[in-house]
């Protein structure tokens, strides 16, 4: 991947690693409509940036421990999302 370039997509396991959940975890936020799933081919299920980081937002908006999230945020900032 060319430096400075963002990926669009994550693969099941990435995702599960940015948010360090287990991947039963990504499938089911996916089942629940909390992240969005596309395909690259029949059987390559990826994970959107953008929902990732909506994901990430509204946790935000709904805790009481901004400062957790505020965390959170720069992880996966770290981790180029």
């Amino acid at each position: 991947m060319r430096e400075g370039l963002e990926p669009l997509v994550y693969t099941i396991n990435e995702a599960a690693e940015l948010l360090r959940v287990h991947r039963a975890t990504v499938y089911r936020l996916i089942a629940e409509g909390k992240l969005e799933r596309v395909y690259i081919g029949p059987k390559a299920p990826r994970v959107t940036r953008e929902s990732l980081l909506a994901l990430i937002e509204n946790a935000s908006r709904k805790t009481d421990r901004p400062g957790a999230v505020r965390g959170a945020l720069a992880a996966l900032k770290r981790f180029g999302l």
